[in-house]
């Protein structure tokens, strides 16, 4: 929460510095500029005359649309950087290449203020010597060459006069100049013939601003006859210019409410995973405190979980759903269904899902974690762990790549078991079982050997599984079932207990063993 607080109010930071940048915008208006024109004859080499005329004549277009506004031959000094670079900007969004402004000289020889021998606004150019024979030789229409070819050369008389034998950028400069002090007087039909005749552009052509409605000028007595516009020709450009900032101010807001909306949106997902995960972690504590008030048996549990063994460990739901995706079953009981998993480690286990979660399922999966968790024997089945999700329960065992010695002694399509083996696997039962009775504190009987519950490694090692049904013996304290209780069990396996239990337990085992060999051979 801290780092998304933090990263929040940085991002508000930029956004607030970045805030002057866009407010201080280029006065110019370029709106119905055809830069698609421009990026097409700026792309053909042979053409770059044409091009850097018809970017000039757009500039200068713009500055005599400013002029009409604010009476400035371009923008001030504080704005000339970021027109330039708003222009540029503008040139490469619609495909004007950078080396074309580059050779234009755009900022230089294509300036966006105009400063010729001190004058820098339309009324000291309209009231400078000779330019009254600009205004009577362009007169419009300019549409015939001998027309415009006469205000061409007023012009430049005109500008030769004003600055002398000066370099090439100062009479452009200067020409840009005069072009924008006659353009700013006329509505914008005619500034476009006016451009299109000064600059030598074929099918220049920018629309009216939209919600202008232009008029010719008033002219008031003076030593020009476009000395000064009317007040109806100042506010010109006033819509446009109004729009344009409107504009802005539209994509300000714009940009406040979106960045709003997405701070809200990630809060909201922030906060539902935090209640998500709240609710995780209150279903387990109520699960547990559950457990422990309507089944005491599983108090224990917790020790272990808690404890410093890493016999084995508490595996997560999502790992336990991961790892039996495929759903191979590879055995069912009274308490479970029992599924082969493989965890991303590449460790294999035996997964028991509890069928119910009943006080006799409850007891059954905490009988189990406590029996296996003080047992420890290369003949018993070892725990590796085990999982609680609400009301889900799952124990881990490890996994016995050849299953049950029942498979292999009545299953026909399972190969014979050798006589060695089926000694050695008597044997290492007989070993379990003498562990279970003599050697655990408090011993354990079993109660229910079957050949279902021996199982076999990779190895044929044999190993006792299926430690529901254990009891502890009369003196026990393992908080089990009392030892005197009615025995339980497979009845077929009854007298194999009970002989277990009263006899010698590896001439029992033996004997067990051989009889189910016997009865084996008899049905083949």
């Amino acid at each position: 929460m801290v780092v998304y607080a933090k990263a929040m109010l940085g991002f508000l930071a930029f956004i607030g510095l970045q805030l002057p940048l866009i407010l201080a915008d280029c006065p110019l208006d370029l709106s119905g500029s055809n830069f698609t024109l421009v990026a097409s004859l700026c792309s053909n080499k042979n053409e770059r005359g044409k091009c850097c005329r018809y970017m000039n004549a757009f500039v200068a277009f713009s500055v005599a649309r400013h002029a009409n506004v604010t009476g400035n031959l371009g923008v001030t000094s504080n704005l000339s950087d970021v027109c330039i670079h708003s222009i540029l900007q503008t040139m490469e969004l619609y495909g004007v290449p950078r080396n074309a402004t580059n050779f234009c000289g755009f900022g230089t020889k294509i300036p966006v203020s105009y400063y010729c021998r001190d004058r820098t606004t339309v009324s000291q150019m309209l009231e400078s010597p000779k330019f009254m024979d600009v205004t009577k030789n362009c007169k419009l229409p300019l549409s015939q060459e001998n027309e415009c070819r006469k205000c061409l050369n007023a012009g430049i008389n005109y500008v030769h006069r004003l600055v002398g034998s000066q370099d090439n950028i100062t009479l452009s400069t200067c020409r840009d100049a005069t072009f924008a002090a006659l353009a700013s007087q006329v509505d914008n039909i005619s500034a476009v013939e006016i451009a299109s005749c000064f600059f030598q552009v074929g099918g220049f052509n920018i629309p009216p601003v939209s919600g202008s409605s232009p008029s010719p000028p008033a002219h008031k007595a003076s030593p020009s006859p476009l000395v000064a516009a009317t007040p109806n020709q100042l506010v010109l450009g006033a819509p446009s210019n109004q729009k344009h900032h409107e504009h802005h101010l539209m994509s300000i807001l714009g940009i406040g409410i979106a960045v709003t909306v997405a701070a809200i949106m990630m809060l909201i997902v922030l906060v539902v995973l935090i209640c998500k995960k709240s609710r995780e972690l209150e279903d387990s504590e109520s699960v547990n405190k559950n457990s422990s008030k309507h089944f005491p048996i599983c108090r224990p549990m917790h020790k272990f979980q808690e404890g410093t063994s890493s016999m084995f460990r508490k595996y997560s739901y999502k790992e336990t759903k991961r790892g039996t995706y495929d759903g191979t079953v590879i055995g069912r009981g009274g308490f479970g269904t029992v599924y082969k998993a493989q965890y991303t480690d590449g460790s294999m286990v035996a997964v028991k899902r509890m069928n119910r979660v009943s006080e006799q399922g409850e007891d059954e999966f905490c009988r189990e974690i406590e029996l296996l968790a003080r047992l420890h024997h290369r003949h018993l089945v070892s725990l590796r762990g085990f999982c609680i999700k609400k009301r889900e329960r799952f124990l881990m065992y490890e996994y016995m790549s050849n299953g049950s010695l029942k498979d292999h002694l009545h299953c026909p399509r399972k190969t014979p078991l050798s006589w060695e083996t089926r000694i050695q696997i008597a044997i290492d039962v007989a070993n379990a079982l003498e562990y279970l009775h003599f050697y655990c504190d408090p011993p354990l009987c079993h109660r229910d050997i079957k050949s279902s519950n021996i199982l076999l490694d990779e190895n044929f090692v044999a190993k006792v599984a299926d430690f529901g049904l254990a009891h502890a013996s009369k003196g026990g304290s393992i908080c089990l079932e009392p030892a005197n209780t009615d025995i339980r069990g497979t009845p077929d396996d009854f007298q194999v207990i009970w002989i277990l239990n009263m006899w010698s337990l590896k001439s029992s085992l033996i004997k067990a063993m051989c009889t189910a060999m016997v009865c084996y051979f008899w049905r083949c």
